[in-house]
């Protein structure tokens, strides 16, 4: 191990990305490819790295056994690796956010003395506090965090990006009535769910609202199409979709052994119901609620 100094990772001069640093300042390999402007690094290097045995099939097997593995190869690539004997072989390579995944999951032991380093490291450069934005389930139930560590990290995130505790409130509040609104879905309807009917759903709550689709709105964002739309809508507009979850929630407690249209049904006829008091608070506000823009004059061509 090497405690030479290296450019810090918030240098502006330093493009080296924060992976290779890690590998150079704790002196192992990290075979990495450029693939159209995107990183990869291979995933083994980084872990034998950062425990610090050349020997991993156990780790390699336990995270196969948690699922992370399959969600790491999610964002990840076969790409060529050349071995120490100089043969060529394809390997599993993934994006930083992978790599930072598996530093957050892996517990600190005795036998890992370097772990505990590299991952102050990785905290300080601030990749963990949106690690668990991202990936809060793995993180959390691994062990790695507390509940309790994950919220703070998680406000800590939205506070980075200029959020305000009144809206992240309305998001917390909104993530809860949303998981309601799933699981009365999942409860109420006979058939098995895929996660295509809960986008459908979701959409439905939107035209009822909003007369939009998630789609559409993101364009009208100008987000890009993998982005979590609430996080990008402004608090009246969280408040409001977390009323008709809530509602629909409730109403489809009310019922069992639903087909998936009568649900559907259910939740259109909610959505449309607060759609009425929020097309209401919208032209009081002269304001769209669902993106935070202004409202067109009456009779503006969009």
């Amino acid at each position: 191990m090497t405690n030479l100094p290296i450019p810090t990772p918030q240098s502006p001069e330093d493009t080296t990305p924060l992976p290779l640093h890690v590998a150079e300042k704790w002196g192992f390999p990290l075979a990495h490819h450029d693939v159209d402007g995107v990183m990869y690094f291979e995933l083994q290097d980084w872990i034998s790295g950062i425990v610090g045995v050349e020997d991993i099939r156990f780790i390699v097997a336990k995270l196969k056994r948690q699922k992370l593995w399959e969600q790491l190869l999610t964002s990840s690539q076969q790409l060529p690796y050349v071995s120490k004997n100089g043969r060529t072989y394809q390997r599993d390579y993934c994006t930083d956010e992978g790599l930072y995944l598996v530093a957050q999951y892996l517990r600190v032991t005795k036998a890992r003395p370097m772990l505990d380093e590299i991952k102050r490291f990785l905290a300080s450069a601030g990749v963990f506090v949106d690690a668990v934005r991202r990936n809060p389930d793995t993180i959390v139930l691994s062990g790695a965090v507390t509940p309790d560590q994950a919220i703070d990290a998680a406000i800590r995130a939205y506070r980075s990006q200029g959020k305000d505790d009144r809206w992240i409130r309305a998001r917390i509040e909104g993530k809860i009535k949303r998981n309601m609104f799933t699981a009365a879905l999942s409860e109420a309807v006979a058939e098995m769910l895929n996660p295509k009917h809960y986008a459908i759903a979701t959409d439905d709550v939107y035209l009822g609202l909003w007369g939009r689709t998630s789609a559409y709105l993101k364009g009208q964002l100008e987000l890009p199409k993998t982005a979590n739309l609430r996080d990008h809508q402004p608090m009246m507009a969280l408040h409001y979709q977390g009323i008709a979850e809530e509602v629909c929630a409730q109403k489809l407690g009310q019922r069992q052994s639903l087909s998936w249209i009568e649900a559907r049904v259910i939740v259109q006829e909610v959505a449309k119901f607060i759609g009425r008091q929020a097309k209401e608070t919208s032209e009081w506000l002269n304001m769209d609620l669902a993106t935070g823009k202004p409202l067109l004059p009456t009779g503006a061509q969009q």
